[in-house]
């Protein structure tokens, strides 16, 4: 009974690092939409299919089952698609791009950002932005970019395009989200005070989408988009604790905007135990980088220094806070 007790906490905290993974991807649809286009929020979960659900898919098989098992770290990477609605979000650039790496024995996970014009080398394709990749060769050529970049195989691929945030967003009734510094942006249509604010899921695109009001620009927007994740998975913890029937709500929201070929008893399990990650113990980085020029084209360098950070995260599946 003790080794069987072992084999389900092993399998339950495997389940639950991936139901954070469901959520991420819910917030990570923020890429590129248009603001005028996003819903208001609802009273309710909002339950319509839409026309570009989010995607979860295995890279290699079943080869990810010893991360599952707790052997070595596991690692999902995120996507956002640039699709407009009737556009194949496989088909477009990734404007959002997360690596996640999660470690099963310690709880702990890292969202690690890059920038969308890194400039980058993309196999069989040469040196161009990173977010090129999709368009170029789907979710398995991003998949084989960042592999070759930081030397890590990914297990998953998680793509989704803006439809699915606002869903998620609304059904969840809206997030509390931390602005740090003024966003007034007539592109993204962003336009929040410093301090913390209840956002529907029009606003938490607006959100995302800003990189007008930085400096940084993309490296800020990359940040700001992996904080609206752990945005995202707290209001879902909250949500769980205070009321667990809304569980059944918000999963059949996400089951209807969800393509994989995962079963729906899988995807209920990654939900209910989603509970258990705690987004204190889950690290927001962005690689370290500076803006400059290729040719005409205003691109992002990503810095040396970003192989260590690399190399710990492959070790341990998690980047340690600085």
């Amino acid at each position: 009974m003790r080794t069987r007790d072992r084999d389900a906490g092993t399998t339950r905290l495997a389940v639950a690092s991936l139901a954070f993974l469901v959520l991420v991807v819910g917030a990570l649809v923020v890429v590129r939409a248009k603001s005028g286009k996003a819903d208001s929020p609802s009273p309710g979960p909002s339950l319509t299919p839409v026309a570009s659900p989010l995607t979860i898919e295995p890279v290699r098989g079943a080869t990810f089952v010893p991360a599952l098992q707790g052997k070595r770290p596991l690692y999902v990477l995120v996507l956002g698609s640039d699709a407009r609605p009737g556009q194949g979000i496989d088909k477009e650039r990734a404007d959002s791009i997360h690596l996640i790496g999660i470690n099963l024995k310690t709880r702990k996970a890292t969202i690690l950002g890059f920038p969308r014009d890194s400039w980058v080398s993309i196999p069989g394709h040469g040196n161009d932005k990173i977010n090129a990749s999709l368009s170029d060769g789907g979710p398995q050529l991003t998949v084989k970019t960042v592999e070759a970049l930081t030397g890590i195989h990914v297990d998953f691929y998680a793509i989704t395009s803006f439809v699915g945030l606002q869903n998620m967003v609304n059904s969840l009734g809206g997030l509390t989200v931390k602005v740090a510094q003024p966003m007034h942006d007539q592109y993204s249509g962003a336009n929040f005070d410093p301090g913390t604010h209840h956002m529907n899921g029009k606003q938490a695109l607006q959100f995302a989408r800003d990189r007008h009001s930085f400096l940084s620009g993309d490296l800020t927007r990359s940040k700001n988009q992996g904080a609206l994740m752990l945005d995202a998975l707290s209001k879902f913890q909250k949500t769980f604790w205070d009321n667990p029937i809304r569980l059944f709500g918000v999963l059949k929201s996400v089951w209807l905007n969800v393509r994989t070929s995962l079963s729906a008893p899988t995807l209920y399990r990654l939900a209910l135990t989603a509970a258990q990650v705690k987004p204190s113990n889950v690290n927001n980085v962005v690689v370290p980088a500076s803006t400059g020029m290729e040719g005409a084209a205003s691109v992002v360098f990503i810095d040396p220094s970003a192989k260590a950070l690399y190399a710990q995260m492959k070790r341990t599946g998690t980047i340690s806070s600085h």
